[in-house]
């Protein structure tokens, strides 16, 4: 509902200016992202998300969490439409060097053949997205770095009040300096109520 998307918006506009003070600096973050799909030949989709990490710290300098505000479109390539829009807020937490868990709320402009890759819908919606992320140092040189990861992420629409999807990433991550990442990883998409998917996607991020 566009309620839950608006407590979001201002919950956001007061925790900045909460948060600004013990903030230690603001990062940004592009990712160009391309997803095969494995099972369907006129699927393949080309993200885009543009996000700004606001890192709350404690008096150790240390972060207690983040919020990362982003807006993200993704692009049919097939069929060059725009298939999705989303304009959200995630709100996140290193637990452990090795686990983060995260929890996204947005609104979404989908239009889609979000069923069975026939029927196109368009419509507007909000939703929440948990996101939990694993990951462990595989290698660690001084030129090379690999790091290997599993993600599992969670969608519930709120305004139909049931689970759309439960998606599990497994892949690799390789940062190239301080500013750039490769992601290789495959993905699949449980749609629960409709089709599945197997992708695989790589990504390249730029950190500022």
């Amino acid at each position: 509902m566009k309620k839950y998307f608006l407590a979001g918006c201002l919950f956001f506009c007061f925790t900045s200016f909460c948060f600004a003070y013990w903030q230690k600096r603001l990062q940004l973050r592009w990712q160009h992202l391309y997803h095969y799909d494995l099972r369907q030949d006129k699927h393949q989709l080309y993200n885009n998300r543009i996000s700004f990490i606001f890192s709350y710290m404690d008096k150790h300098e240390k972060t207690l969490f983040k919020i990362e505000p982003f807006f993200e479109f993704r692009r049919n390539i097939n069929k060059d439409i725009t298939e999705r829009k989303e304009l959200g807020i995630e709100i996140g937490k290193d637990i452990f060097t090795w686990f983060y868990i995260g929890e996204v709320i947005q609104q979404v402009w989908m239009n889609e053949d979000y069923r069975y890759y026939t029927d196109y819908e368009k419509r507007d919606f909000t939703n929440s997205e948990t996101r939990l992320l694993f990951k462990h140092s595989l290698l660690n040189k001084d030129k090379f770095k690999l790091e290997g990861f599993i993600l599992e992420e969670y969608t519930f629409d709120f305004n139909r009040q049931k689970g759309l999807c439960n998606e599990v990433a497994i892949g690799f991550i390789v940062p190239l300096g301080k500013h750039l990442q490769v992601n290789l990883n495959w993905r699949h998409i449980d749609r629960i109520h409709y089709y599945d998917s197997d992708t695989f996607e790589t990504s390249l991020t730029l950190f500022y």
